[in-house]
């Protein structure tokens, strides 16, 4: 892990959270929310006015408010919100709290949801969950497109008289053509079906009745879904028309501004869980396209912009992109904000009693923390979102009913005064007491005003990865969490149950798939449509939470004590075709250091938190209270993952190895490149495929002098590689310089940039040898 500088931007923490939560409860902070919206039409009141010579009282305009939610990875707001427990993400939660539907619509209100990578999405063709897009982020460019053409939807309503629609029928049909083709990024595809489409709007727009002002963009994102809405801004900016060789922020000559980008946790870049310690690079529609557009370039574009971070994850499989940019300082508008938990308790999505968390219901769930905050946040900036029915005014409520936000979407912002308690007291072990105990920068309770940190994300990150190994090692380590209710309490069905509950899931998808084929064998039916479009189910997964954490505890206690967990067998990948974004190598030199730093820390803070060697809580009320945050909120998302699948957890990861933090091209982490472009770094030829396989060497035990198995680190470890061709069987031939080409880098993007250059380079010799060998072939005479 880099060494943090001081010339890094410190990150923020967040607030002192109310108790009564962070929902509008003045009628004044509804109207300034409501104000904020219509300023561009009461701008151009008095403009008339002022051309007039006299107040004109009325005039018949308004903005144009485009809302675009992208879910995270698995999650899908139809099938979580209709199983019990229904477990929305906070994205689907701040979806249902937007201002949608008919009615909205005509005032110039339009809201979309893209679901989660991996989940169906019929709109854009896809039908049932898929581990490619759990795994690889497939389908990401599809949603991102669509959440494009859903602009030219709102226009195309807003504009013609009869309030038409860009049909889901036309939109699928033109993902096909806006998609990237590898050398190419894809931009000028996106530009010419979004130009094609808005080019005849383009004489309606001033005929537009209301008359049509400008267009306000609300963009929020979790996981992969936070790396698509940044995308999404990305190639934005690329659609924006040049004017004296400048970028015009502005569609069919209406100007554009993001009035909020509030993301969650983002992670553009997914390891292959199965086959770590390979981990893919950016996918190919995220690679440069996360860090926020140039403000020299592209000024006050965004006007507000959230990123919550979470403290405590650590898999590999899911690093962070931070929103800081490569030179150290956060755009202008920008605040990232640091949260406890992992990436589902910043971004939601865990049920009730997950891992035996949340016990008393939903109002425990540490993401509802999170959700008012973005919430809050986005209705500062204007973000045009439902608010509970007696903090709106009376005139505005008579006016636009549709302000209220109903019963059932205001429960799913429930938060008890436990979950309250628990999370102002964590604050304590990010912030000084002093500053902790500040309701916040400013004393106005609107907003949300987050506080300034004396660290930068890396460092806070470190710190906060101490407190948490502190408690596993009084509940895993010393084992107190066999008596824990969070343990005693999870849920495990028996293996009867898990048998019974898969064969009624395969007996159900099983019905899905076959309404699907009567359907189209009948598609005059009344119910074809729908039976064409219905969603398929998850994936099963066996509800054992409770072996989950007892082998989670037992994995944690063997690494503490450094009872030498094997990890030095060989791990290969096979590819049968070399994908073209990058797959890297992590680095086994940085595990001793980690571990060494975690495992001091979390010792140094371990007293803090427990009394004595058996895991007793401390005597410390406050202390024990945030003790109670980890026992029942903070969820073990390394327990958790891909268990079903693994049977086990990820491996050559583990509870001493921090996160993964992309900025721009650099990692806090060294990396090695593996693959690019198509291509086996440092190899000579392959003739199809590759075995690519490596593993740790045994070392010397730093501790000891002895020879050493893996002991977490704790041994001096290399790494061994072997190549394979895939279609001859023999050692892959080596370039001169593939040694230096495998040594581990902080700087990976530089290196991934260079080695796709090379092999578009070689690319194109080929195509032009071969060109040129064909045209020899059929007799053409070459000067």
């Amino acid at each position: 892990m880099f060494a943090v500088t001081t010339a890094l931007a410190a990150a923020w923490a967040p607030p002192l959270f109310p108790a009564q939560g962070r929902l509008p409860i003045k009628p004044e902070d509804v109207m300034a929310n409501y104000k904020k919206q219509v300023r561009e039409q009461e701008a151009y009141l008095c403009e008339l006015s002022e051309a007039a010579g006299r107040r004109v009282g009325f005039t018949c305009s308004q903005s144009l408010h485009i809302s675009l939610f992208f879910d995270g990875t698995g999650n899908n707001n139809e099938h979580d919100t209709s199983v019990d427990p229904a477990h929305p993400t906070n994205i689907a939660k701040l979806y249902h709290a937007s201002l949608r539907g008919d009615d909205v619509e005509s005032k110039g209100y339009f809201s979309y949801y893209m679901p989660g990578v991996g989940t169906p999405f019929p709109k854009i063709g896809e039908l049932d969950y898929s581990d490619d897009g759990l795994k690889y982020a497939s389908g990401g460019e599809n949603r991102i497109n669509w959440a494009l053409l859903m602009l030219v939807d709102a226009l195309t309503y807003t504009v013609t008289s009869l309030q038409t629609r860009l049909s889901d029928e036309v939109a699928k049909s033109k993902l096909s053509d806006m998609r990237a083709h590898w050398p190419l990024t894809g931009e000028v595809n996106r530009r010419n079906v979004i130009n094609n489409l808005l080019a005849p709007l383009k004489a309606k727009v001033p005929l537009a009745k209301p008359h049509l002002l400008n267009i306000k963009l609300y963009i929020y994102g979790f996981s992969r879904g936070a790396a698509e809405a940044r995308t999404f801004v990305s190639w934005l900016t690329e659609l924006f028309p040049a004017r004296d060789g400048k970028a015009e922020m502005a569609l069919l000559g209406l100007p554009v501004s993001i009035e909020f980008l509030g993301v969650l946790d983002t992670v553009p870049s997914v390891g292959i869980a199965h086959i770590l310690p390979f981990a893919e690079g950016h996918m190919g529609w995220a690679n440069g396209t996360q860090q926020l557009p140039d403000g020299d370039k592209f000024p006050n574009l965004i006007k507000c912009c959230r990123h919550f971070v979470a403290a405590h994850e650590q898999r590999l499989c899911f690093p962070l992109d931070t929103i800081r940019r490569p030179e150290g300082v956060y755009p202008a508008q920008t605040k990232e904000v640091i949260y406890p938990g992992m990436h589902s308790d910043v971004g939601g999505g865990y049920p009730p009693g997950e891992q035996g968390k949340a016990r008393g219901g939903v109002g425990e769930v540490l993401s509802q923390i999170v959700l008012h905050d973005m919430y809050a946040a986005a209705f500062a900036a204007g973000a045009p979102l439902t608010a509970p029915e007696e903090a709106i005014p009376d005139e505005l409520k008579q006016k636009q009913p549709f302000r209220a936000m109903p019963s059932d979407f205001l429960q799913e912002f429930a938060v008890f005064p436990v979950l309250v308690k628990r999370f102002n007291l964590w604050r304590t072990t990010l912030l000084d007491a002093e500053t902790a105990a500040q309701p916040s920068e400013t004393d106005e309770l609107y907003g949300y005003h987050p506080h300034d940190l004396s660290m930068p994300l890396e460092e806070a990150i470190v710190n906060q990865m101490g407190w948490l190994t502190a408690w596993r090692i009084g509940r895993y380590a010393h084992g107190s969490y066999q008596t824990q209710p969070f343990f005693t309490q999870a849920k495990e069905n028996s293996a009867d149950q898990q048998a019974i509950d898969e064969k009624e899931r395969k007996k159900d998808q099983a019905q899905i798939e076959a309404g699907r084929k009567a359907a189209r064998l009948n598609p005059d039916s009344p119910d074809a449509q729908e039976n064409l479009n219905k969603q398929g189910l998850p994936a099963y997964e066996a509800t054992i939470d409770q072996t989950q954490l007892k082998e989670a505890a037992q994995e944690f206690r063997s690494d503490y004590f450094d009872w030498g967990r094997d990890q030095n067998s060989w791990q290969q990948i096979v590819l049968d075709t070399i994908p073209q974004n990058a797959i890297y190598l992590l680095n086994s030199d940085e595990e001793e250091p980690e571990y060494r730093r975690m495992k001091g820390d979390g010792d140094r803070i371990y007293p803090k938190l427990f009394k004595d060697r058996l895991g007793s809580i401390t005597q410390d009320p406050k202390m024990a209270e945030v003790c109670a945050l980890y026992d029942d909120q903070v969820h073990d998302s390394r327990a958790w993952f891909m268990y079903s699948t693994l049977k086990g957890r990820e491996l050559w990861g583990g509870f001493f190895r921090y996160r993964m933090i992309y900025c721009g091209t650099e990692s806090n982490k060294s990396l090695s490149l593996v693959s690019i472009a198509g291509r086996v770094v440092g190899v000579a030829t392959l003739a199809g495929g590759v075995i690519y396989g490596v593993r740790n060497k045994k070392g010397i035990n730093i501790a000891t002098g002895a020879l050493a198995g893996f002991g977490v680190g704790m041994a001096a470890m290399t790494v061994e590689r072997k190549i394979i061709d895939l279609t001859t069987g023999e050692a892959a031939t080596l370039l001169p310089d593939a040694l230096a080409l495998f040594q581990p880098t902080d700087d990976i993007g530089s290196l991934t940039a260079s080695q796709t250059n090379q092999a578009i380079a070689s690319q194109y010799e080929q195509s032009k040898k071969s060109m040129l060998d064909y045209l020899v072939s059929v007799g053409t005479e070459l000067v």
